[in-house]
């Protein structure tokens, strides 16, 4: 039977590693488990560690002067600090656990050595920064050349793969989002997020459950993308 440290490793990125470089991984991990509210992660202080995410969420935001903006939501199976990977020895962002999590915590000094000394676990951690920096790019992408009720249904159907759960109606978005929360991620505002979600429901692709959101047919919203 695999050990809670194990099944947590098989949700991430980290599933392609065998033999000697997953052994060294689910060694040097710490599971956690650290209640909502909790910074794990200060913007321009020294970067400790990496954490992979088996449940819950964290907010990832980013201040500029007086301002605080959302930069994303990470999920299961996704990582909080790999840009201190990347050459960054401070946070480029703080992280914020907003749903009670459970984390795998890697200590950096211990995973450096690891990505110098293991070709497997390299290789991993620079799919984990390309895939970061490619979600990064299309955001962008998406902010400049689509509008807000394209960009509302990328986010559902991303979200969907990050916390979607069986619902007696199809999918339900497990995490709480407010309508603030999902505005700031896809560039609008609340009002106008209520008004997009309003016209999903009335056709049929969402329903809403108090903070929830239900995705009715998962195949219908993909095709709404398109024409959106």
């Amino acid at each position: 039977m695999l050990t809670m440290k194990e099944r947590l490793i098989d949700a991430s990125l980290f599933r392609e590693l065998e033999g000697d470089g997953r052994h060294a991984l689910l060694e040097l991990g710490v599971l956690e488990r650290i209640p909502r509210r909790t910074r794990v992660a200060q913007q321009g202080e020294p970067a400790k560690n990496l954490l992979v995410i088996g449940s819950g969420r964290v907010k990832l935001e980013r201040a500029n002067g007086d301002r605080l903006f959302a930069i994303d939501h990470r999920g299961p199976g996704e990582t909080v600090g790999e840009t201190a990977l990347a050459g960054n020895a401070h946070m480029t962002e703080s992280a914020v656990v907003l749903d009670d999590a459970e984390v795998l915590c890697l200590p950096l000094s211990g995973l450096r050595k690891l990505v110098a000394n293991d070709d497997s676990i390299r290789k991993v951690m620079l799919g984990i920064l390309a895939s970061t920096r490619l979600a990064a790019e299309q955001r962008l992408e998406s902010l400049l050349l689509h509008g807000v009720e394209a960009r509302l249904v990328d986010f559902l159907l991303a979200s969907m793969k990050r916390w979607g759960e069986p619902h007696p109606a199809g999918q339900v978005i497990s995490a709480p989002f407010t309508h603030a929360d999902i505005a700031l991620l896809v560039g609008s505002t609340r009002e106008t997020v209520t008004l997009v979600l309003g016209k999903l429901k009335r056709a049929g692709l969402i329903d809403l459950e108090k903070r929830r959101i239900v995705v009715r047919d998962e195949d219908a919203l993909n095709r709404h993308a398109v024409t959106a």
